[in-house]
């Protein structure tokens, strides 16, 4: 078995959030994690997210940029002051074509659910490259603000249910 830490600082989460009238994008930065390899399986994983290092990237004014932020730390959104960490646990990988089937259980405001995703993972000598995209439905993790599921009429300020995180991970034997 092979044990690749995750460099937090070559490793980047972006997301994408959509409304009717648009979208948003942005990063988060990772805290620490590892993933494990043995031969061609992923036996094992987990990665921290710093909640508190939620960004925007998509807007530049700085008056409007600190309200979104401020509400998506709040309450409404991911709570940071409560919950600073998002967890994704790697349960298993098997390897399909070239990428691996990511099964796993992610953590965000302390609710725990289920997810699968496919990741490329290249190894290059003592190091490890992944690349992968994960859709979440926020609904399931009590973020329901602007959801058409819990307010209705919402009209042009119904903001979709699912987000998408991209991500690269970096790590070193």
């Amino acid at each position: 078995m092979t044990k690749f830490n995750i460099h937090p600082e070559s490793s980047l989460v972006s997301w994408t959030g959509k409304k009717v009238l648009g979208l948003h994008t942005g990063t988060i930065q990772i805290q620490n994690g590892y993933l494990t390899l043995h031969h061609e399986e992923i036996v094992d994983g987990e990665i921290s997210i710093d909640m508190t290092t939620i960004n925007i990237t998509d807007i530049s004014d700085k008056s409007i940029y600190k309200n979104f932020l401020d509400h998506l730390n709040n309450s409404d959104f991911f709570a940071v002051d409560q919950y600073k960490t998002a967890q994704l646990k790697i349960v298993s990988g098997k390897k399909e074509n070239n990428q691996y089937h990511i099964s796993g259980n992610l953590t965000i405001k302390n609710q725990t659910h289920p997810i699968t995703f496919y990741m490329s993972v290249d190894i290059l000598t003592d190091f490890l490259h992944a690349l992968g995209e994960i859709t979440i439905d926020r609904t399931q993790y009590d973020i329901t603000y602007g959801s058409g599921k819990f307010i209705s009429n919402l009209g042009n300020k119904l903001i979709y249910d699912e987000f998408v995180l991209q991500f690269k991970l970096i790590g070193k034997k």
